[in-house]
């Protein structure tokens, strides 16, 4: 039998039970529509999820930390024969260290209220680390100042948030209140510090550049140079000490290793990427339970093929006993209930992939609604309503449904295995005496 008379014959016996073809193929359809909902939303989530730790922090970045001392109360620090060493360690492109401006109060642009933090960093590093001035250029003494990518979008007018400041800012001046530094404590201040600033005393700096889109840290911090950071911090010393410092990799892949030598060496250590692989093995196995539990549903699916192919055995055996009259081989018969078994979990596993797309983007659309509607109650500004617009819990890759409708079709053609064999070995004889 040659595969197209194999295919008209199977499409002809389908259309024939058009009934119970659309009930069997229902079962198919929720089976499929369980297993890639619950897989995509278990790929969504992961996606959500690597996209916040990728905010975090370039994949090439580890936060390097000095090990706490058990029954310590000092909050220790890496000074800079510390720095030498962690440069040395293989694959560690660069080491920058970095210290929190800890003395920074309100913050005032033009009268606007300006939520400011502020960061101290070695410019020749930042720029070695790859961020970016998207306009201006880096500070060049302790009077300059640059801005994240989001501080422009952070000033509050009026009780609103603005988004169009880029322009006034650069070159604009910020009027910042300090406040008298602590004696002790993390942010480059070592216990000899000498503290000269008084209790509170206002700066006008300078913004001289706008950075370029970067992580969710840069973008939301101001950076000074690390003169500027100390003196604001009132230190006296020409010996620094960071609470932690960055290490680059020369390569994303080189991070697990670069992180392994480190601890090694004593240090403690985090980056985005060891926290995304862990992830990613986590997420492994959620969408592995989500997948079984969908199974469950193909699986009462495929009984119910099974079932209505033997049926159709014991409606057909006159039939089956023609064909095999006229010259049909087991193996062509066997074909022939395999074929429509296919079929079924095929068109089941097609309707329920088309429902599943469909219901996801909906999902998605309400989810994003709710989203932004929250967000723009917070006034959080057009650029979290834009980000809002591009989350979707439910995530269908190809590759996902390429597997549900081979799965199906794989299914479909399991169970009508054993209906098939049962009907290419009838005796014709008997099956033509069946009424």
């Amino acid at each position: 039998m040659r595969p197209r008379d194999l295919s008209a014959l199977i499409f002809s016996n389908l259309r024939r039970m058009k009934l119970r073809l659309a009930l069997t193929s229902m079962g198919v359809v929720i089976g499929t529509t369980s297993i890639v909902l619950m897989v995509s939303l278990g790929i969504g989530l992961q996606r959500n999820i690597e996209q916040e730790l990728g905010g975090m922090g370039p994949a090439t970045h580890v936060t390097v930390m000095p090990a706490f001392t058990p029954g310590s109360m000092e909050m220790p620090t890496l000074d800079s024969q510390a720095i030498s060493e962690i440069e040395e360690v293989t694959n560690v492109e660069a080491v920058m260290g970095q210290v929190w401006v800890e003395t920074m109060g309100r913050a005032e642009f033009q009268r606007r209220d300006v939520h400011l933090s502020a960061m101290g960093v070695p410019m020749d590093k930042f720029e070695q680390f790859g961020y970016v001035v998207e306009r201006g250029r880096l500070p060049r003494n302790e009077n300059e100042i640059v801005l994240g990518a989001r501080m422009p979008s952070m000033i509050a007018d009026e009780g609103g948030f603005r988004e169009d400041l880029t322009e006034d800012l650069l070159g604009g001046r910020l009027n910042v209140t300090f406040f008298e530094p602590v004696t002790e404590g993390a942010g480059g201040r070592p216990d000899e510090a000498e503290l000269d600033l008084p209790a509170e005393t206002t700066r006008r700096l300078t913004v001289v550049g706008i950075l370029a889109p970067a992580d969710m840290q840069v973008d939301s911090t101001a950076f000074v140079t690390i003169d500027a950071a100390l003196e604001f911090n009132g230190v006296r010393s020409n010996r620094i000490a960071f609470p932690n410092v960055i290490a680059m990799a020369d390569s994303p892949a080189n991070v697990a290793a670069v992180e392994e030598e480190l601890r090694a060496l004593g240090y403690e250590t985090f980056s985005a990427s060891s926290l995304q692989e862990g992830m990613r093995v986590t997420f492994l196995i959620i969408q592995g339970v989500l997948g079984a539990l969908g199974g469950i549903s193909m699986l009462v699916a495929a009984l119910g093929i099974a079932n209505t192919m033997t049926m159709s055995i014991f409606e057909r055996t006159r039939e089956i006993g023609i064909m095999k009259a006229v010259g049909a081989s087991g193996n062509q018969i066997k074909k022939v209930f395999l074929g429509e078994a296919a079929a079924i979990g095929l068109l089941g596993g097609t309707v329920g992939l088309l429902f599943s797309i469909s219901t996801a983007a909906v999902a998605n659309l309400v989810v994003q609604g709710l989203i932004a509607t929250e967000a723009v109650g917070q006034q959080a500004g057009a650029a979290a309503v834009g980000t809002a617009t591009q989350t979707a819990f439910f995530i269908i890759p190809v590759w996902l449904g390429v597997f549900a409708l081979v799965f199906a079709a794989g299914v479909g053609l399991l169970a009508g295995i054993l209906p098939a064999m049962r009907a290419a070995n009838l005796d014709p004889l008997i099956a033509l005496r069946h009424e």
